[in-house]
């Protein structure tokens, strides 16, 4: 039996984080949601999703801060990501 694809889906959008769940989940993937980015980078590293679809324009830390987190190489946290 093969393996799920675990998705982490962050935006601060209740409906669209619920639609587009239920998309990735009607192909068999694994859906992890977060509303924000800080939860989005909490979930990223107890999670270890394979794909993140990130909103850009969030409340608290949007994605453009969660890329720019992801990217800085003094955060090891981050390091194996893609």
């Amino acid at each position: 039996m093969q393996r799920q694809t675990k998705i982490l889906v962050v935006d601060d959008d209740p409906a669209i984080r619920e639609a587009i769940g239920a998309v990735l989940e009607s192909h068999a993937h694994q859906v992890i949601t977060a509303c924000d980015g800080e939860e989005g980078l909490s979930k990223l590293k107890e999670e270890r999703p394979d794909l993140m679809i990130l909103d850009l324009l969030m409340p608290r830390m949007d994605g453009f801060d969660v890329l720019r987190e992801l990217q800085d190489p003094r955060r090891s946290k981050y390091s194996n990501i893609p």
